[in-house]
């Protein structure tokens, strides 16, 4: 790029602790397989993301005073990721996430402890308006409390906000705001309680991504799983499918693919190469055991998209 985009990112930042099985997972009872601690957290994700794709990135979270979050924190001065406006709130632990992966490198149980971002002072939004406001895009995501969400897109009107839905559960935080989204990233589940409108057939996904357009999101992108990503605008719905790849981790897959989106925002592409970049990102992504791939950049990218 010719010159350095710049992008907010306000979220999570976590220690994350995977636990990879080794033959099929029995539930209550031991089972016998590996762990790995990295670092993590969805906001964190895809501010890291961003910056190895020669973002500038300014990323607000909320931090403890202990050493997991110092951990965080000089990582992220080490990759050139500003953290001068965060939160750091005395005698609170560092949010924290559990993963138990299956055999086959995917998700089967997550457990997060993310206590320290459900009491967010308005005045951490409040007092960075102008932080947040300098530049034309901010990736929010449902980590935060509802009411975070809602003072910085009433605040901001002309901040082009981007959200990462995160769970089913946490999703619903983001329902007050939809109609000041520009653009919509969720899974299928994630979808369904947003919209309230079930799956039942193929042509249900294309129903709740128009539901979605009518509500005033300007683009919206659902993932599939294996069977890609159903995604549209004002002009029209697809549906676009993954190539296959075996996974090592799929944590922060989902992260990546909003950072390509954001990539492909950037260079002013059309719907399908955003989603190509994006899907590159989360192809690359889940053949680390990281949650971000540490060498991940623009050059991987479109390499991958070949």
């Amino acid at each position: 790029m010719s010159d350095t985009p710049k992008i907010t990112v306000i979220g999570a930042s976590n220690i994350d602790l995977i636990g990879f099985s080794k033959d099929k997972l029995i539930y209550k009872d031991a089972n016998i397989g590996r762990l790995e601690t990295i670092l993590g957290g969805v906001g964190r994700n895809i501010a890291e993301n961003l910056k190895r794709l020669d973002f500038e990135v300014e990323f607000l979270s909320v931090f403890a005073d202990d050493e997991f979050s110092k951990t965080i924190i000089d990582s992220c001065n080490e990759l050139g990721i500003s953290t001068k406006h965060s939160l750091v709130l005395e005698n609170r632990k560092t949010s924290m996430y559990i993963a138990i992966m299956n055999r086959h490198n995917d998700l089967a149980l997550g457990l997060s402890a993310m206590d320290i971002y459900d009491d967010i002072p308005d005045s951490f939004i409040l007092d960075n308006l102008d932080v947040i406001g300098k530049n034309k895009y901010c990736v929010l995501e449902t980590n935060l409390p509802a009411r975070t969400l809602e003072l910085v897109t009433e605040h901001l009107p002309d901040v082009r906000f981007a959200l990462e839905a995160v769970s089913a559960k946490k999703a619903l935080k983001a329902k007050s705001i939809l109609d000041r989204l520009y653009i919509l990233k969720c899974n299928i589940l994630e979808a369904e309680l947003l919209s309230d409108i079930k799956v039942e057939l193929e042509s249900d996904h294309e129903r709740i991504v128009e539901h979605f357009l009518e509500l005033g999101v300007k683009k919206v992108f659902i993932t599939l799983g294996k069977d890609g990503v159903v995604y549209g605008d004002e002009k029209e719905v697809f549906i676009a499918k993954n190539k296959i790849i075996e996974a090592v981790n799929t944590n922060g897959a989902g992260d990546a693919f909003m950072a390509g989106l954001l990539y492909g925002e950037y260079k002013g592409l059309d719907m399908f190469n955003l989603v190509e970049h994006g899907s590159a990102c989360a192809r690359i992504t889940i053949q680390h055991k990281n949650a971000v791939h540490p060498e991940i950049n623009e050059q991987m990218m479109l390499e991958a998209m070949l």
